[in-house]
């Protein structure tokens, strides 16, 4: 998406968890998903700031470009990092950006109200929503909430809506996870006939 979409007057601020939850494989920084960057400072902020990479420079989470989220969805007050999906769209969802709604602080928001209306608004739409967590040095599961949570929604059934929440959180938190590691400048897989 381009920079002449992000929301008017809303910055990053304090919050640095892009520099802590993602993966980034840059020529000049390669980091693996939950660990904090190498050139992050203890109190914040970047000490490469004027000359990070130009992937940190690009990239931005869905709460910049998304003018609906108020303040409170920044992602390390609401402890939700909204990001983008390129991969693995389902077939129907062609042409709407797809959303991952990944978990990085409190497992309980999926139960806030204001969590629920989102994730349904943009469902109802028909943007594919995706909820997501993951563990330091692991990919990060997806699970998509299309299918499950629409008969809910349009039922207006809010206990059945948090309990197909709740599920998929502890389908993402237990499935079998893929654990990442640094070799030679690039992000990889690491074979589990490897030492950690």
């Amino acid at each position: 998406m381009t920079n002449k979409l992000l929301v008017e007057n809303r910055d990053c601020g304090d919050c640095v968890v892009c520099c802590i939850e993602l993966t980034i494989e840059d020529p000049d920084l390669v980091k693996l998903p939950g660990v904090p960057c190498e050139h992050l400072l203890k109190k914040g902020g970047c000490s490469i700031y004027e000359t990070r990479p130009q992937t940190c420079k690009n990239w931005y989470c869905m709460w910049r470009f998304m003018p609906l989220l108020d303040d409170s969805w920044r992602p390390d007050i609401k402890g939700v990092l909204v990001k983008r999906v390129f991969d693995n769209i389902p077939a129907g969802y062609e042409g709407k950006i797809a959303l991952a709604f990944e978990i990085i602080g409190n497992k309980s928001v999926i139960h806030d109200m204001d969590f629920i209306e989102v994730v349904g608004g943009y469902i109802v739409q028909g943007f594919p929503c995706f909820l997501s967590f993951g563990k330091p040095k692991f990919v990060s599961r997806m699970v998509l909430l299309n299918e499950k949570l629409m008969p809910a929604i349009e039922g207006r059934n809010l206990p059945e809506i948090k309990k197909l929440l709740s599920s998929a959180l502890k389908s993402c938190a237990k499935h079998p996870s893929v654990r990442l590691m640094k070799s030679n400048g690039k992000v990889i897989t690491l074979n589990p006939t490897m030492k950690k």
